[in-house]
């Protein structure tokens, strides 16, 4: 009775991993490069984002974001397809192109607060110059009136008829 237990178990682990070896992907002729790939999968993580958010903006502008990729970087969908699911055959290479990818979006996330907060600090200095100029005029307007008030009234000459 273990025997056939036994029998049986090494026959499903003997087919198992019999079948993972024919499972196995061949490298496309036009296997897009590790560097390229990072770069497609960057694209389409940010497009991907924008698609989410302002899905309006990409369907007032007619632009289709996978074609947009594929066209900037001069490949086809079968060619990404084909190498995407070479390259997740092979999980560490793979885990390396997203560990890039992942990277990259973290440099321009830091890349573009950076810049939102360098606007924002000119904003509130721009904002402060011109609450700062407007209480200038404000005093200056203020001290003619006073100057004014301090003048000694005039007479007006009376207009005759006589002269």
């Amino acid at each position: 009775m273990i025997r056939k237990k036994l029998l049986v178990l090494f026959c499903i682990v003997l087919g198992v991993s019999s079948c993972y070896q024919y499972n196995k992907p061949e490298k496309p002729k036009n296997l897009i490069p590790k560097e390229q790939m990072v770069n497609i999968l960057l694209d389409l993580k940010l497009i991907g984002a924008v698609t989410g958010r302002d899905k309006e903006v990409l369907d007032s502008a007619k632009v289709v974001p996978e074609s947009y990729v594929y066209k900037k970087y001069n490949i086809d969908s079968a060619q990404f397809a084909n190498s995407n699911a070479y390259y997740t055959y092979y999980m560490k290479e793979y885990a390396e192109i997203y560990e890039k990818v992942k990277d990259s979006l973290s440099k321009l996330k830091t890349y573009y607060t950076d810049i939102l907060d360098r606007e924002l600090k000119e904003k509130r200095k721009a904002d402060s110059l011109k609450a700062a100029k407007r209480e200038l005029e404000a005093l200056e307007l203020d001290a003619e009136i006073i100057d004014t008030e301090e003048e000694e009234p005039r007479l007006i000459d009376a207009v005759s008829d006589n002269e």
